[in-house]
């Protein structure tokens, strides 16, 4: 059974939501229930969450070594598999080391299915329709926030801090409902270039790669800063409850719903530096609005980073997209996403330790944001080089 255009996008959103929303971020909005029922340090919490981040990274260099023989689609069931798995085991952990190991595996099949999933979705239509496509792949991370939210909301409510586990145990019943779904019906589209040959150096042939592969790196620091530790800032710093933290990380994810299918139709129309560039911004802009601790700044700034947040990986891919085969593109946005995975390792530690050190979080969330600032700066690299090759053309 082969599956239309948009049912194929669709499977690649529901395969995102299991790959980042469940397999990364669940783990920072359960954060303080899992600190309370099991570990006791904040700082023991930000290693263990280097666990999902370092795996990430070695899921990436993997995806980019099988992108010559494997096709998008294949990396993305076995990475559903690999998170199915981890998710069981998350929801069964026992101590520091178990929730290590299922965020290890979790780690690993985010990488196999994000890392070949927008250039699978933006395959399937038209260029100038291909930001909008990848935007709405990545939109299924904000529906899967949304939902992992609202069941943290409810079942903490009903069962205390030991309710994380049963929420754990909800999106392992998904993310196998996914798996099968796709096993069933994900399949390459038939006009594409799916198995045309592998050129080498692909992601140097993109325009502006420097600066387009710097402010992945700025974005993934940032990001992982800002996700790992906003409800626990919240709570402890802010002194909002556990209900009115979790509803503002529910905002995250209304904004990551949002934001790929704002920021992809968007880079269509304006280009893809520009949006870059302005996204990077508001990035910044909506970090460094936590620490104030305050309504409604905290829920402005939730809304906004999830915008962002969806919505700068998808123009990221676009641009990818707009010069790669798809096989290309999994190759060469694992590549890209090494820079990512390393700033990204280093968020959860660092952050935590700066809390620590300083008793409180307004370090870590002043850090995220200038760094947020410098990922705008490194892509107007991305501009240049738009400008240059369309400039040499007309010439």
């Amino acid at each position: 059974m082969r599956v239309r255009p948009r049912g194929l996008v669709l499977l690649v959103a529901l395969a995102s939501a299991v790959a980042q929303a469940f397999g990364r971020f669940s783990y920072a909005l359960l954060l303080p229930s899992i600190d309370r029922d099991l570990l006791g340090s904040y700082a023991l919490a930000g290693l263990v969450a280097t666990a999902n981040v370092a795996a990430y990274l070695l899921g990436t260099v993997a995806v980019s070594a099988l992108s010559r023989r494997a096709r998008p689609a294949a990396l993305i069931k076995a990475g559903l598999a690999c998170s199915a798995l981890g998710l069981g085991l998350l929801s069964a952990a026992g101590g520091a080391g178990s929730l290590a190991a299922g965020l290890t595996l979790t780690g690993v099949g985010g990488a196999f299915i994000w890392v070949p999933a927008p250039g699978l979705a933006g395959s399937v239509v038209r260029p100038s329709r291909r930001g909008a496509a990848i935007g709405v792949a990545g939109s299924g991370i904000g529906g899967g926030i949304v939902l992992a939210s609202a069941l943290t909301w409810t079942l903490h409510a009903q069962a205390g801090d030991a309710s994380w586990r049963t929420v754990y145990l909800v999106e392992t019943a998904v993310a196998v409902v996914v798996l099968v779904a796709c096993v069933l019906l994900l399949r390459p589209a038939p006009r594409r270039d799916d198995d045309a040959p592998v050129r080498t150096g692909a992601l140097r042939r993109v325009p502006g790669w420097i600066g387009l592969t710097g402010g992945y790196a700025a974005y993934g620091l940032a990001y992982s800063i800002y996700t790992s530790y906003l409800v626990t800032a919240l709570e402890d710093d802010a002194g909002f409850s556990a209900g009115h933290a979790s509803a503002v990380y529910t905002l995250v994810g209304v904004g990551l719903v949002a934001g790929g299918i704002v920021f992809g139709p968007l880079s269509d129309r304006w280009g893809r530096g520009p949006t870059l560039v302005g996204g990077y911004a508001l990035m910044a802009a909506a970090i460094l609005l936590v620490p104030l601790g305050t309504e409604p700044p905290a829920s402005a700034s939730a809304l906004l980073f999830g915008l962002t947040m969806s919505g700068l990986p998808a123009v990221i891919a676009a641009h990818l997209s707009d010069t790669l085969t798809p096989r290309e593109f999994a190759g060469a946005f694992g590549r890209c996403t090494l820079a990512f995975g390393l700033a990204q390792l280093a968020g959860p530690p660092l952050g935590g330790w700066l809390a620590e050190t300083a008793g409180g979080f307004l370090l870590p969330f002043v850090l995220a944001g200038a760094v947020a600032a410098a990922g705008a700066a490194l892509s107007v690299d991305v501009v240049r080089a738009r400008r240059r090759r369309r400039d040499g053309v007309a010439a």
